[in-house]
């Protein structure tokens, strides 16, 4: 009698899941308190909006190099170095003062933050057979989501019970602790591959390969820059996600501000309608991975993975449209939770794609398809900035023209969506010689 699959798979998504949830805690806290960081740190608007824009950059920066790592040693040591890194940045500027240092900080988390989704990307690519993919990855990022709903109400909870002028320090400190005693955590439970992990059978090693001898677990060489940049389909993906950050990160980083400043909207009602919004996005993350692997298994690869990307797009073009007429808080919200819904079911399918075709290069895949996809994410608060200063006397005009511009990029990203083909892989599949003997 054939034993049955162990499940060990689930435990190893499930730990993964986890990470993200403290990487989305970690990444939405400073918007939350923002307002109380201003004001007991004496920061002007723009280096308020330098600190939001700071994360992004690094973070994009360091999307290949942290890809790269990945898939050369692991996702148990480099992950687990990550979630160490960041939630100890994180939980330092819980105790610094000053712009200088807030800022060194802030880079940081970008820095080592970088290596989440790529490394997370890898995990499933290991750990899962390739028809569950979409819906691993769902899951996954569904983590993330669930820290950024919970992050908003958390966190200013946290800082207003500590009763003080410098109370936003207290999320800060408390998040970051549990970070890095979640990382030891991690280094403990998890394994890189099926066959290191002792409670693995060869059943359910079988099921994960899909009948594939596994690859063998050599070392990886460095990204194969030439094969990334010869492809179109890898650049129609990065610009896809350019536009979709560009869209997206108004809900994580000024969202509050905006219900503040156009609708007086207080601090405990901006924290919630915050929070909606990112329920909605979990929503359409968990459709979003069920979405394309149906789309997968009836339309084809090509167009399984294309349609769901360039059909999201759509929608959240049209509810950023609808946002021209939106003069409540609670309209407003409705549309934002559109956005974030849409917006995630666009996710899953542009991470399966990148398992689709990275081969033993995953993680650099994905790390290079984010760090385009972040320079839009970083280049937000800047350009919103820009825009709400020539209409001081009328920040909704301001924020008019910021929709629109919204709009037009999810237009054009709709349209590169549908060249994105997972039909060819991004290199050869053959063994990797060790790096320096390429």
């Amino acid at each position: 009698m054939t034993p049955r699959p162990t499940s060990v798979r689930y435990g190893m998504v499930l730990a993964t899941t986890l990470v993200a949830v403290m990487l989305y805690l970690d990444r939405v806290c400073l918007s939350i308190v923002g307002e109380q960081i201003q004001g007991d740190q004496e920061l002007t608007e723009d280096q308020y909006a330098l600190l939001l824009s700071s994360f992004f950059w690094a973070y994009a920066v360091f999307q290949l190099p942290a890809g790269w790592l990945g898939d050369r040693f692991g996702p148990r040591r480099i992950l687990t170095a990550y979630l160490f890194l960041w939630s100890a940045c994180t939980g330092l500027m819980g105790a610094v003062s000053g712009f200088g240092a807030l800022l060194a900080l802030r880079l940081g988390c970008g820095v080592f933050e970088a290596g989440a989704y790529p490394l997370a990307a890898g995990v499933v690519s290991r750990w899962v057979p390739a028809a569950a993919r979409g819906r691993a990855s769902s899951v996954v990022a569904v983590g993330g989501q669930i820290g950024a709903a919970v992050a908003p109400t958390l966190t200013l909870g946290l800082a207003v019970a500590a009763g003080a002028a410098d109370g936003w320090r207290r999320p800060f400190l408390i998040y970051g602790g549990v970070g890095v005693a979640g990382a030891v955590a991690y280094a403990v439970w998890f394994r890189d591959r099926p066959a290191q992990h002792p409670a693995v059978n060869a059943a359910e090693a079988d099921l994960i390969a899909g009948g594939v001898p596994a690859a063998p677990p050599g070392p990886v060489g460095l990204p194969p820059l030439r094969a990334l940049v010869a492809s179109r389909a890898l650049w129609l993906n990065s610009f896809v996600q350019w536009c979709g950050n560009f869209g997206w990160v108004f809900i994580i980083t000024l969202l509050p501000g905006y219900l503040k400043v156009v609708f007086d909207t207080s601090r405990p009602d901006q924290a919630f309608y915050q929070s909606l919004t990112l329920y909605a996005g979990i929503v359409g993350m968990l459709l979003g991975g069920l979405l394309t692997d149906f789309a997968t298994r009836t339309l084809g690869l090509r167009w399984g993975r294309a349609v769901p990307m360039a059909a999201s797009r759509v929608v959240v073009g049209l509810a950023y449209v609808a946002c021209l007429w939106a003069d409540t808080a609670v309209a407003l919200t409705a549309l934002m939770c559109v956005v974030a819904w849409a917006t995630y079911v666009g996710t899953a399918p542009t991470w399966a794609w990148a398992q689709d075709v990275g081969g033993r290069h995953v993680g650099a895949v994905v790390g290079w398809a984010n760090m385009w996809g972040n320079f839009g994410a970083a280049a937000v608060p800047l350009v919103y900035r820009a825009l709400m200063a020539g209409y001081p006397d009328d920040p909704a005009a301001g924020g008019r023209v910021a929709f629109l511009l919204c709009a037009a990029a999810q237009a054009v990203a709709a349209v590169a969506a549908l060249g994105v083909s997972a039909e060819r892989p991004i290199t050869a599949a053959r063994p990797e010689p060790p790096a320096g003997h390429r």
